[in-house]
């Protein structure tokens, strides 16, 4: 099939039922290993992309360094808008799935075409990454018995010292992975299927949350590899997210093709 009749398939509509398929538990690993053999044959784009991401979080960690609570809900809030920062990496593996060479440009112009479902998503992530963010800064000032907070790293340290202390950081984490875990449910494919096949946002948050719903165990493990990765990532100061960044990128791609059908 020519490149052009390809598109005019991904384009010309969206499917309105789309085959949910079921695969393994071990799937992740599967996707993962796919993501790397992409890596490899673009190792420079790959760094370009994953780079920019991990100057990103440098930024954003300098930034509000001095206030622990908004650096821990800004890190977790970048997570949370990672599917719609990765855009650029589906399109690549889009593009060296169909034996085309994949590059900045030509992920311009198809994020382009796709801009309007694409802006739409990224605008509801990121109205998710801002409430988080005021929620968390409002649940530790309340904590501190301020609404304008400033105080120094140990004293931010020292309140997980005390029981309420240890109440509010339970707390926080659990409303956390709470969050993170809608969003994921929405976000696991509705971004390569927005690029893809030009999807409304919404059909592609539902399609989502179909294939979490059929997978349960296998995007359970896809999940937990997610963060386990994203926690290295950061751990090496923001280095390793270099690698790791669009090496889950390019997972996420091949997650896609493989639960959508």
């Amino acid at each position: 099939m020519s490149s052009t009749s390809m598109e005019m398939s991904y384009t010309s509509s969206t499917v309105r039922r789309d085959e949910i398929v079921s695969v393994e538990p071990t799937a992740a690993f599967r996707w993962l290993r796919k993501g790397f053999d992409d890596f490899s044959r673009v190792p420079g784009l790959s760094l370009l992309y994953g780079g920019l991401f991990a100057a990103l979080c440098a930024a954003v960690y300098v930034l509000v360094m001095n206030a622990p609570w908004y650096a821990l809900a800004y890190l977790t809030g970048l997570v949370v808008i990672g599917p719609f920062l990765a855009a650029g990496l589906y399109v690549a593996s889009r593009d060296m799935a169909s034996g085309n060479s994949a590059s900045i440009s030509g992920s311009f112009r198809l994020l382009q075409k796709r801009s309007t479902y694409l802006a739409l998503f990224s605008l509801l992530l990121s109205l998710v990454m801002a409430a988080w963010v005021r929620f968390s800064a409002l649940l530790f000032a309340i904590q501190l018995n301020t609404l304008n907070p400033d105080p120094s790293m140990q004293t931010f340290t020292g309140l997980f010292s005390t029981p309420d202390g240890l109440a509010t950081l339970a707390f926080f984490v659990g409303i956390g992975l709470l969050l993170v875990s809608v969003v994921f449910v929405i976000s696991a494919v509705a971004v390569p299927m927005i690029i893809d096949r030009d999807a409304d946002f919404i059909s592609a948050m539902q399609t989502s949350a179909k294939a979490v719903a059929k997978n349960p165990l296998a995007m359970l493990v896809w999940a937990i590899i997610i963060v386990a990765l994203t926690a290295i990532g950061i751990a090496t100061a923001f280095v390793g997210l270099a690698v790791i960044f669009p090496i889950l990128g390019y997972a996420t791609w091949h997650s896609y093709r493989e639960l959508v059908k």
